[in-house]
């Protein structure tokens, strides 16, 4: 059973299942922007080691880790449709252990020149499920004011003694037009 979460509320993804070896992580949203413009929405991984700092950064540009660890399966422009526009798959067991955490983060591709802002966006969540059992484990529902933003910092992945856990952040990044703004953040 899903639950919908709120920013900081921490949840434990291997205590919904025993057997979480991977997870899906689901960005969706709807295109709020006047006439015939759509909003290109990109989710990204940015894997960082255990002291915090980016190594690796998935995304429509670089869409695998070593060994498939983390991947993209491809990249929405328009935001069409229900359901998940962008996913990402992580293979916890494919993880190198080093790997202490993944931020989750979307940004407005190429929003500075497009005039183009998170409040253009409706509808948008994070969620997770379980990729085995297809199972939704928890949803962040993006509502927060984002209006003049270009990006946010939806969640982080972390690794604990217990697993991995899941808390969203929400946080808003003014711009990032670019995916660097936000990978530089945790240089």
């Amino acid at each position: 059973m899903a639950i919908n979460i709120r920013k900081g509320q921490r949840v434990n993804l291997s205590s919904q299942s025993n057997r979480v070896s991977g997870v899906i992580v689901g960005l969706g949203w709807d295109s709020a922007a006047e006439g015939s413009a759509t909003v290109d929405c990109d989710v990204s991984a940015i894997l960082c080691d255990l002291g915090g700092k980016a190594k690796d950064v998935i995304y429509f540009g670089k869409m695998r880790s070593a060994n498939d660890a983390v991947v993209y399966t491809g990249d929405s422009q328009t935001g069409e449709g229900s359901g998940d526009d962008e996913r990402i798959y992580i293979n916890f067991t494919k993880l190198p252990p080093d790997v202490g955490r993944i931020v989750i983060s979307t940004n407005i591709y190429d929003a500075k020149a497009k005039r183009q802002h998170f409040g253009m966006v409706n509808n948008a969540f994070v969620r997770i499920v379980n990729w085995k059992t297809g199972e939704e484990m928890c949803r962040f529902n993006l509502t927060d004011n984002y209006s003049g933003m270009s990006g946010i910092i939806v969640a982080e992945i972390s690794r604990t003694s217990a697993g991995w856990d899941f808390l969203p952040l929400g946080k808003a990044v003014p711009e990032a037009s670019r995916l660097q703004s936000i990978v530089k953040l945790y240089q």
